[in-house]
């Protein structure tokens, strides 16, 4: 007879996982059957990044000429409404009109319907400082080298004018409320609630789309690519998996863009 897991492992598994075999059911009878269809919805990860890439670095300077705009400001836009306008509309218009379920089905299915307290305050701070200690050896010894050689590509060059050195936050309440809303909301359902969801027939698809997600910035490159091998250990998707909801990855996101930078340089100088 095969043994049977340990009580000790029984009670960890249902520690961090929630059971809903209900959900379960519900999001795998939309994935993504096929190769081709896996294949288009790994795909669909990256073109936003593309199209964020074209209008930060090629196209740029034009939309300058031609709108009277700034530097920064035309590379805002270009982000909010990547962000706000294909991040959260897509998967929407997607689900409605391809899966055919209604606004309140498609909340449920990206990971809205239950808000998990549990998975907030026990799950979520364990994970979130399990992720911390397990980067810091990367980000004191070759997170630095390696941006800088990818930050030596002209056409990946983070210079003085980009968005990320001018300061992502330094905009009016009102646009810095729109661009954060697309950021750490939109962004999350787009690669989290929806596209993990569609590949989930994919064998590690938590890992398919956690590199997908650091390799779309395309636009900051030299950052996040130098992450990309964190992305075996970075919880987005494993929260998402475990947890049932995206509460606890846009959590995750918030702490990471404010505050995990700042506790790295401060134990480790990166």
């Amino acid at each position: 007879m095969p043994k049977m897991p340990s009580t000790f492992y029984q009670k960890i598994i249902h520690f961090f996982n929630l059971s809903d075999p209900d959900y379960v059911r519900f999001v795998r009878s939309y994935e993504a059957k096929t190769k081709k269809q896996i294949a288009f919805y790994l795909f669909l990860g990256l073109l936003p990044g593309l199209i964020a890439y074209l209008f930060t670095f090629p196209l740029r300077e034009p939309l300058m000429k031609w709108t009277g705009l700034s530097s920064v400001y035309v590379q805002f836009i270009a982000l909010v409404v990547m962000s706000i306008g294909w991040h959260m509309l897509f998967p929407f218009l997607m689900l409605r009109f391809k899966d055919g379920l209604s606004f309140k089905q498609s909340l449920v299915y990206l990971g809205f319907g239950k808000f998990d307290l549990k998975g907030i305050l026990t799950v979520l701070p364990l994970l979130t400082a399990l992720f911390t200690i397990l980067s810091l050896p990367y980000m004191r010894y070759v997170y630095t080298p390696l941006f800088e050689w990818l930050n030596g590509f002209s056409a990946l060059h983070m210079g003085e004018w980009h968005i990320f050195n001018q300061g992502y936050y330094d905009f009016p309440l009102p646009l810095l409320l729109v661009g954060l809303v697309g950021n750490f909301i939109g962004e999350e359902i787009y690669f989290r609630g929806y596209l993990l969801r569609k590949v989930g027939r994919l064998k590690f698809d938590w890992l398919w789309i956690s590199f997908i997600f650091y390799f779309y910035h395309m636009w900051q490159a030299p950052i996040n690519w130098a992450l990309l091998p964190l992305a075996i250990v970075t919880p987005f998707e494993i929260l998402v998996k475990l947890r049932k909801n995206i509460y606890v990855a846009i959590l995750f996101h918030l702490f990471t863009n404010f505050l995990w930078g700042a506790i790295t340089l401060y134990l480790v100088g990166v």
